[in-house]
């Protein structure tokens, strides 16, 4: 009703509900068509590469067989209190 421009004061709001209107039907015609186009575009177009293989005596430094180019497990956090030699500062 607000885009029909009905009503008293009608012609005032009929332009923002067209826009409105046109601003839904824009939203969900991009999202339903335009999105997923552009997604089967680029998926097509990917280099697809083979997995690594896995070689358990590969190891990433730390001594334990692993997936070569998996990171360390990180050390835990300490308190920014801590001093060196682990007692807490005074």
């Amino acid at each position: 009703p607000m885009a029909l421009g009905l009503g008293e004061g009608g012609e005032q709001n009929a332009p923002l509900g067209r826009a409105v209107i046109g601003g839904l039907l824009v939203a969900t015609i991009f999202t339903l068509v335009i999105v997923p186009l552009i997604y089967s575009v680029l998926r097509r177009h990917a280099v697809v590469r083979a997995p690594e293989p896995y070689d358990p005596a590969a190891g990433d430094g730390d001594g334990v067989g692993a997936r070569a180019g998996t990171p360390a497990p990180r050390p835990a956090l300490q308190p920014a209190f801590a001093s060196a030699n682990g007692a807490g500062a005074a």
